[in-house]
């Protein structure tokens, strides 16, 4: 574990966003493994597409919908300034 990660000045919302960070991939991973998905290959269709395929891309679409909340939430708990903003100034090469 970093040291960044145990420092105990950090906002509590900042660990807790990273906790559950931790917890969607842990899930992810779970819900995407032969084991648990092969639970679900059964012989019907959902609008016309096998269940197994259907699965997968709830599955799929629901870690990429939590990532973003939990990016755009990250971003908002940091003080991550836009980089285009810290960039000097461009000079147009005359000596004013």
């Amino acid at each position: 574990m970093s040291k960044e990660a145990r420092d105990p000045s950090r906002p509590m919302s900042d660990r807790k966003t990273n906790d559950r960070a931790l917890v969607l991939l842990l899930v992810g991973c779970l819900l995407l493994t032969p084991p648990l998905a092969g639970i679900f290959q059964l012989d019907i269709r959902f609008l016309g597409i096998p269940f197994t395929g259907f699965y997968l891309f709830v599955v799929w679409a629901g870690l990429i919908t939590g990532a973003a909340a939990l990016s755009r939430r990250i971003q908002e708990d940091t003080d991550w300034d836009n980089p285009e903003d810290e960039m000097p100034a461009e000079t147009d090469g005359s000596n004013d």
